[in-house]
C-alpha cells in the first residue's frame, strides 16, 4: 500500500472577511468549504456582506495529465462575494457569487499544441438559499450552478437545525444532490462529447457550547457518486511489453459508482475578542481503497480597523492510503479493455484523493 504523506504548509490560504459592521469574535468564521454561511434570520431586517479572498499555491512533479511525471504547479486566486438579506425576523435569504481564477502548466497539455507554460482556466459559481426559522428550528431550501470549460454543476439541497438546552445545544442535518455534466476533452484535446456524474451526500452534526468561549462539533457525512466518475484527461502509462514494445499512453479509466464516508470533530476558542483559534481532526474513507486522516488548524486575527475585518492562516496536516486504481507511471503492462470496470481493468495516475463534494 503506498502511503501519502502531504503537509500543507505550502499551501498559502488565507482568507480576507470584511463585514460592515462590528461585532464581538465569531464563534466560527467562514471557511472556504462553508461559503456561503447558512443564511441567518435572527436580528431583524436588514442586509449583511462579505467578501472573501482566497489565494492556493502549490507544487510538485506528478501531474495525471502527462501520465504521473509532469508539473503539478498550480495557482488558484479565489474572490467570493456573501450577501445576507433578514426579510424579516422569520425570513431570511442568502447568497454568493464566487470566481475561480486557476493558473496551471499541467493542464496546458490537455491540448494538442502546447504553446505556452500555463494555462488559464475560469469557473464561476453562484448559491441561493431560503431559510425559514421557527421557534427552536430553522428549515432551508438552496440551490446552486458552477461553470467552467469543460464542467457544468446543478445543485440543490435542504437543511434542518434544531436547538435544544437553551440554545446551547444544536442538531443539524443536510442533503444535497449535484447534477453533473462533464465535457470528455481527452489525452489528445479532442472533445469526445459529454457524459453524467450525479452526487448525492447527506451530513448529520452535533454543536456544543462548551462555554461563553468555546464551541465544539462533531459531524458524520455521506457521499454517493453514481456515472462518469473518470478524469478524461488524465493519463496512464503503460509499460513496454511484447505487445508494446514502448511506452504507451492510455486515458485513465474509473468505476462508475464510488461512496464515501466520513466523521469529524471541531472546536473554536475566542482567546480574546480579536483572537479565535479553530481546530480540528477528520476521518475519511471510500469504497476505491482510500482511508485518510485530516488535522487543521486556523487562527483567525481581527485587524484594527473601523469595519469588522478578520484574517486567518489554515494549516493542514494530511495524510492518506493510494487508491486501489493508482498506478505509477510505466508500471502497467496491458490497456485497460472495453469490459465492465475492474481492479484489473480500471487505472489511474491520479488515484483520487479524499476530499468530498461533487467533483
Amino acid at each position: 500500500m503506498r502511503v501519502l504523506l502531504t503537509l500543507v504548509s505550502a499551501v498559502v490560504a488565507a482568507w480576507l472577511v470584511i463585514r460592515p459592521g462590528g461585532g464581538d469574535a465569531p464563534d466560527a468564521a467562514p471557511s472556504p468549504e462553508q461559503s456561503p454561511p447558512p443564511a441567518s434570520v435572527s436580528g431583524g431586517a436588514g442586509v449583511d456582506g462579505e467578501f472573501l479572498f482566497n489565494y492556493y499555491d502549490q507544487d510538485g512533479d506528478h501531474s495525471p495529465v502527462t501520465g504521473g511525471l509532469g508539473t503539478e504547479a498550480l495557482q488558484v486566486l479565489s474572490p467570493v462575494v456573501v450577501a445576507q438579506w433578514a426579510i424579516n425576523d422569520r425570513w431570511a435569504l442568502n447568497t454568493s457569487l464566487g470566481l475561480d481564477q486557476i493558473t496551471s502548466a499541467s493542464t496546458d497539455n490537455i491540448d494538442d499544441d502546447v504553446s505556452s507554460a500555463s494555462r488559464v482556466d475560469q469557473r464561476a459559481v453562484t448559491t441561493l438559499e431560503l431559510a425559514r426559522e421557527f421557534e427552536t428550528q430553522t428549515v432551508g431550501v438552496s440551490g446552486g450552478f458552477s461553470n467552467e470549460y469543460d464542467y457544468r454543476s446543478v445543485m440543490t439541497g435542504l437543511r434542518w437545525t434544531r436547538d435544544f438546552n437553551r440554545k446551547n445545544t444544536t442538531l443539524a442535518a443536510s442533503g444535497r444532490y449535484f447534477a453533473d455534466q462533464v465535457s470528455l476533452y481527452d489525452i489528445d484535446g479532442i472533445d469526445r462529447g459529454s457524459e453524467r456524474r450525479h452526487t448525492a451526500d447527506l451530513a448529520l452534526s452535533v454543536t456544543q457550547l462548551l462555554g461563553r468561549r468555546t464551541v465544539a462539533t462533531i459531524d458524520v457525512g455521506w457521499t454517493a457518486q453514481r456515472g462518469f466518475l473518470s478524469t478524461p484527461f488524465h493519463e496512464v502509462i503503460v509499460a513496454p511489453s511484447p505487445d508494446l514494445p514502448v511506452d504507451y499512453r492510455v486515458a485513465e479509466r474509473l468505476p462508475d459508482a464510488r461512496d464515501r464516508r466520513a466523521v469529524g470533530v471541531r472546536g473554536n476558542h475566542a482567546l480574546t475578542d480579536w483572537l479565535v483559534q479553530r481546530g480540528g481532526y477528520r476521518f475519511y474513507t471510500d469504497t476505491f481503497g482510500i482511508t485518510a486522516h485530516s488535522i487543521e488548524s486556523e487562527t483567525h486575527l481581527r485587524l484594527p480597523a473601523a469595519n469588522e475585518m478578520w484574517v486567518f492562516p489554515i494549516l493542514r496536516f494530511h495524510r492518506q492510503s493510494a487508491s486501489r486504481y493508482l498506478v505509477y507511471p510505466g508500471h502497467r503492462r496491458s490497456i485497460p479493455g472495453s469490459s465492465p470496470p475492474t481492479e484489473t481493468s480500471v487505472a489511474s495516475t491520479a488515484g483520487a484523493t479524499a476530499e468530498g463534494g461533487s467533483g
